[in-house]
């Protein structure tokens, strides 16, 4: 079962939890109890930020901007987000950090705003006005030379796009900071991000830091609107009431898949050092059809992804063009057929090479070996339809490619609609096919699903949460198995990672990590009786290492030059050696 540490929740979700405990923490006449919470971790976070920023610095022949300054600029709307930002700024102003706060609304959080008040932030009260009476007057210079901006705009009580003076202060704001460059941290999510499944349908907050309360949400993982988010990092709150109940521990209950963040946790057991009689056999065979003389560079980083996961043997179907330079880079290739635990049929590939695609696929089909069916290869879906095992096979298409694999199969969709909301169209292929898909993006999305215990699970977690339980006696309770679907996001890479091959690295390493063996010794058998090749962790760890060692590879040039698709295969082994795999 999924080692997550709960799902991320949606709106609706996020304000019930809340509003409960708010409610408790009115009962104890200390309403503002978890407002304070917030406040002081997001002033921790900034001061950190306000000690790590350089100050700016002006030539001495250009002009200072007149005007008052401040360390911190806070800008606040009139809901329950600004009383957090105002707590925050209330904190910084005691730790000694100047602070300004922008009021945005006629409304405002009065018990908030009297603290920030008496702690000597100074407030700049719009009373409803254009952001412009600030920006076109000397407090600019709050802005301009501000080292962090706080966003406590609108969080997750905001519906819909932001509109009139929120709108504007927003899109004016995202213009300066190109020019200024300062760390923004928004409070729960950057004001205008409101829908569950990622979309962007209006003028975002564009932060380089998020704080999520309690627990993250799905807006802030989803793509695209993860791009407005930057780093993220979690307040953990110090929720009162019911033993053990937190935000994360909440279960969906509207019969929709569950969403993870995946945070690379647990994933040490899919690419573990081998024991002490492990052959290479023993370690996992990988079975390639990948590369063609038209494009013989996809089998050979295929290969190398492949090679990464720490299997045995990599046996590779391909023309003799792509053979040759493939052991001229890795000698230990086998060319030759014989057993594997997984296949991987697609990078590369032309017409030319369909008969050696479909003869693979046809015998993970029948045998139940794991198959990942990528690039080229997508396109034989509807004719494999009847062959393929769903339960073992993994799609991993890119956005024109499930693009226009949805259209083959029946669901006529366009490349930019898969892009502006994955997550649905990442269900839509799931739907249409029951195979695992893994939709590779600027943030990729795992939809897939396993057969777990949930019984045991629940009393596992119920013993971590509320240690008076005691630990289960798993030996003596009946083993049940049902399927539990979910959907993961790993944390977001470099965008260098959008070169050429650097999918077919990713398909190869997935592929390497499911002929991995399978150790857990907790795992359920799938319904075929046989342990679980394919899981959704399994899946979403390979997503993880590859971002990984693509921001790895690219920090080399501390993020400011390209890398290429061999670049981030070549840094795999020490993302591994650096993470304790």
């Amino acid at each position: 079962m999924l080692t997550c540490d709960g799902p991320a929740l949606t709106f609706p979700q996020a304000r019930s939890i809340e509003e409960r405990f708010v409610r408790e923490a009115a009962e104890i006449d200390d309403p503002d109890l978890y407002m304070r919470q917030v406040g002081d971790a997001v002033a921790q976070r900034v001061a950190r930020l306000v000690g790590d920023t350089a100050p700016l610095l002006t030539e001495p022949h250009e002009p200072v901007v007149p005007g008052p300054r401040a360390d911190v600029v806070a800008f606040v709307g009139g809901g329950d987000n600004g009383g957090d930002a105002l707590y925050a700024c209330a904190t910084l102003a005691d730790m000694g950090v100047s602070v300004a706060a922008i009021l945005l609304k006629c409304k405002r959080h009065s018990r908030a705003l009297r603290a920030a008040t008496a702690s000597g932030v100074t407030i700049v009260d719009l009373k409803g006005d254009s952001i412009s009476t600030v920006l076109d007057s000397p407090q600019l210079s709050l802005v301009v030379f501000a080292k962090v901006w706080i966003d406590g705009i609108v969080g997750i009580g905001g519906k819909g796009a932001l509109r009139g003076n929120l709108a504007e202060a927003v899109e004016r704001l995202n213009e300066y900071s190109i020019l200024m460059r300062p760390a923004i941290v928004s409070i729960d999510v950057p004001s205008g991000l409101t829908d569950d499944e990622g979309s962007v349908t209006g003028a975002v907050m564009r932060a380089t830091h998020t704080m999520a309360v309690g627990s993250f949400k799905r807006a802030q993982i989803l793509p695209p609107a993860a791009q407005y988010c930057g780093a993220l990092e979690l307040i953990e709150m110090k929720w009162t009431g019911l033993v053990g109940q937190t935000p994360a521990d909440t279960e969906e209950t509207s019969g929709e898949v569950p969403v993870y963040f995946y945070k690379g946790t647990g994933g040490s057991r899919f690419v573990q050092v081998p024991a002490f009689d492990d052959d290479k056999y023993a370690r996992g065979v990988v079975g390639l059809v990948a590369g063609s003389d038209t494009y013989p560079g996809a089998g050979l980083l295929a290969t190398r992804g492949a090679l990464a996961s720490g299997v045995g043997m990599v046996r590779l179907n391909s023309t003799r063009r792509v053979q040759d330079l493939v052991l001229a880079a890795e000698p230990g290739v086998v060319m030759v057929g014989g057993r594997i635990q997984a296949a991987l049929i697609g990078p590369g590939l032309d017409e030319e090479r369909r008969e050696d695609a479909l003869e693979l696929a046809q015998f993970c089909g029948q045998s139940g070996v794991p198959l990942v069916i990528d690039a080229w290869a997508l396109d034989l879906i509807p004719e494999l339809a009847d062959t393929i095992n769903p339960e073992t096979t993994v799609l991993t298409p890119h956005h024109g490619e499930a693009a226009r694999l949805l259209t083959r199969l029946g669901t006529p969709t366009k490349r930019d609609e898969v892009a502006a909301a994955p997550l649905r169209n990442a269900n839509l292929l799931h739907d249409a096919t029951g195979c695992h898909v893994v939709l590779k993006g600027p943030v990729t999305v795992v939809r897939s699903f396993e057969y777990a215990d949930k019984l045991r699970d629940q009393a596992l977690l119920a013993s971590f949460i509320n240690p008076e339980l005691g630990f289960p006696d798993l030996d003596t309770m009946e083993q049940t198995s049902s399927r539990c679907d979910s959907t993961l996001v790993a944390p977001t890479t470099t965008s260098w990672a959008g070169t050429a091959g650097s999918g077919d690295v990713l398909a190869g390493l997935i592929a390497g990590i499911l002929a991995r063996p399978v150790r857990d010794e907790h795992a359920l058998p799938g319904p075929d009786g046989k342990p679980q090749a394919v899981t959704p962790e399994r899946l979403v760890s390979a997503v993880w290492l590859h971002g990984r060692a693509a921001t790895l590879a690219t920090d080399r040039y501390n993020g400011h030059a390209p890398i290429q698709a061999r670049d981030i295969a070549d840094a795999i082994p020490e993302v591994l050696a650096a993470f304790g795999f």
